[in-house]
């Protein structure tokens, strides 16, 4: 009985729909985060599922400079070990965005006609607001007036401008639907094995790798549908260089390229799989030094100096022992960091800063953080870094942080910094 119900109700759920397309065709969109993915029309709603695809914080990141191009352009000019702490910083804080859709929005006919925003599914409407994660899809539905018989191509129009105050607006132009003046015919009664045997997409997935290191690759991948000369879908693979494509069982084209590497296709039919397929794709590099990418070498970065600004690193972990110059053992670690940043920038000149708290008497404390600052020049050199690149100075305690009021703060202001000359 249980299951002779279930294929009753499956039966008369399909029949029930009207007219179903199914990944429209659509002429442009205003964003290529944002997909169409079926449009149902009911005896009462044009019913639009769409699915959200959020960025990574490294896409995100890479937006952003490509939006500030002043700014990318002096992150160029900075040495690289600064560029690179100075991004890795920056990447944690990528993220924040929000997603809604606006009640103001409408589904417009090729002669003028409009069919309103009537209520939304699974995503908030504006101005409440939802708040996704980098990296995750979401699948949502809009609903809107019923299309009227012979409407066969539509724009969705949810604003006035694709972008406007800092807002991006989902706009697809000439969207195909399936929707003769005729009406549908109803739709045949089909028993859940034929659904299911109906299902023709399968996802191919897999790295991208430098085929010298094995080394994930960040890379763009076009796909491409054989004897077809527009793209069937692209995207920019993370740092871990996995990519994931939902196709269909035909011939593909992928072209995979990278910066520093030669481009590489290759032809995949498909028009015989019917399940899930691994592909690996290997990059062949160059051989000739590229132009540092800012975006990538955020990634590079493991453990960091922090940056006070660009001239400025603060050593958070270099420690004496109290009112001594020593260097305590553990400090060598972040001290090496600082070596290595010389050594790769040659032309590279420093200053020493040492600082106290206010606790004692300030001569004291100018005194021990001069003998402090000439610690640690004395340790770079000792590890090859020539005499006349690094200076140093003793601040004492006039240069605080923070105010000195509690143990916690006046830990702040006993500290190490490196300015870059």
């Amino acid at each position: 009985m249980k299951k002779f119900l279930i294929l009753a109700f499956l039966t008369v759920y399909h029949a029930g729909f009207g007219q179903i397309t199914k990944d429209p065709k659509v002429t442009k969109k205003s964003t290529n985060d944002t997909f169409i993915n079926r449009i149902t029309i009911t005896e009462d709603y044009t019913i639009v599922s769409m699915q959200f695809v959020s960025k990574s914080k490294e896409d995100l990141l890479k937006e952003y400079f490509n939006n500030n191009p002043e700014e990318k352009e002096k992150m160029r000019r900075m040495n690289p070990m600064m560029r690179n702490m100075i991004l890795q910083q920056m990447l944690p804080q990528m993220g924040g965005s929000t997603i809604s859709i606006q009640p103001t929005s409408f589904l417009r006919a090729e002669d003028g006609r409009k069919f309103n925003f009537i209520k939304a599914s699974d995503i908030p409407v504006a101005p409440e607001r939802l708040e996704v994660k980098p990296e995750e899809k979401y699948f949502f539905k809009v609903y809107f007036k019923k299309l009227d018989p012979g409407i066969e191509k539509v724009d969705l129009v949810e604003g006035d401008a694709d972008e406007r105050d800092g807002f991006h607006y989902w706009n697809f132009y000439g969207v195909e639907v399936n929707n003769p003046a005729s009406g549908a015919a109803p739709a045949e009664e089909k028993p859940i094995e034929s659904l299911v045997a109906e299902k023709t997409e399968f996802v191919l997935s897999g790295k991208v790798y430098d085929s010298k290191t094995d080394e994930p690759v960040s890379a763009k991948i076009v796909c491409a549908i054989e004897g077809d000369a527009e793209g069937f879908d692209s995207l920019q693979t993370s740092r871990t260089g996995y990519y994931e494509f939902l196709v269909k069982p035909k011939a593909y084209v992928y072209t995979i390229s990278a910066p520093g590497y030669e481009d590489y296709v290759q032809e995949l039919d498909l028009s015989t799989w019917k399940k899930s397929l691994t592909q690996d794709f290997y990059l062949q590099p160059v051989g000739k030094e590229e132009e540092p990418d800012v975006e990538k070498e955020a990634l590079a970065v493991k453990e960091d100096l922090e940056v006070v600004d660009e001239n400025t690193l603060r050593l958070n972990n270099v420690y004496f022992p109290v009112g001594k110059s020593e260097i305590i053992n553990k400090s060598y670690r972040e001290l090496d960091k600082v070596v290595e940043m010389m050594k790769e920038k040659p032309e590279m000149r420093i200053r020493v800063d040492g600082h106290t708290d206010n606790q004692g008497d300030s001569q004291l404390n100018k005194v021990l953080s001069i003998d402090r600052a000439k610690a640690v020049r004395d340790y770079l050199i000792s590890k090859g870094i020539a005499a006349d690149r690094v200076e140093f100075k003793g601040w004492g305690d006039t240069k605080p942080v923070v105010s000195n009021a509690d143990e916690t703060e006046r830990q702040k202001n006993r500290r190490v910094e490196i300015t870059i000359l």
